[in-house]
């Protein structure tokens, strides 16, 4: 039986540590954007790939208050969404 590492902060939650590397990943695939879209479409999806791990760092922070933790895991998912397509 494999045994779980303890989590200790919200760095080690595999949701966040996807949701850091896709948001450095659209960082990286942004950077080739046709300049006329650099301050409008790729400030938004970068913006929103941010917020994922902004949403899910805040609602590790709020965990001991259940409908808190639910309504921030909530928020983050359209714009994890947003930063999908």
């Amino acid at each position: 039986m494999e045994r779980k590492a303890k989590i200790e902060h919200f760095r080690d939650l595999e949701v966040y540590r996807r949701a850091f590397e896709a948001a450095m990943r659209i960082f990286q695939i942004t950077r080739e954007f046709p300049p006329d879209e650099k301050y409008s479409l790729v400030d938004q999806i970068r913006r929103a790939s941010r917020s994922v791990c902004s949403n899910i760092s805040e609602a590790w922070r709020k965990r001991k208050y259940k409908a808190v933790f639910k309504n921030k895991l909530t928020d983050s998912m359209p714009a994890l969404l947003n930063s999908l397509r």
